[in-house]
């Protein structure tokens, strides 16, 4: 009976051994593919970082562009404005205006 007890307790002994090695071997095989996903993965972490940074030019760009647009059609207006402002002015002044005639007699 105790001989069955130290044949158990080497049977166990030899699995946790074999578990041990095989552990082992995995992460030896496994250890190159990880050591790719993970440059994988730097890599397109760097290219999203660089994607989102061209983003945020862009948008700036469209916003500069925007505000010089809306800039540009503010001024366009209130030109347009003072230039009809000055049409109705002169209209009106030159109706009412009396022209007085000087001879040019010296």
């Amino acid at each position: 009976m105790v001989y069955l007890l130290y044949i158990s307790g080497a049977i166990l002994l030899i699995g946790i051994g074999y578990l041990i090695y095989s552990t082992l071997q995995f992460r030896k095989e496994t250890k190159p593919t990880f050591s790719f996903f993970q440059t994988v993965s730097s890599r397109l972490q760097e290219e999203n970082e660089a994607i989102k940074q061209q983003t945020d030019q862009v948008k700036d760009k469209k916003q500069m562009i925007k505000n010089d647009i809306d800039w540009k059609k503010a001024v366009f207006s209130h030109t347009i404005f003072q230039f009809k402002k000055f049409i109705r002015v002169m209209s009106k002044s030159s109706s009412k205006q009396k022209v007085n005639e000087y001879s040019q007699e010296m």
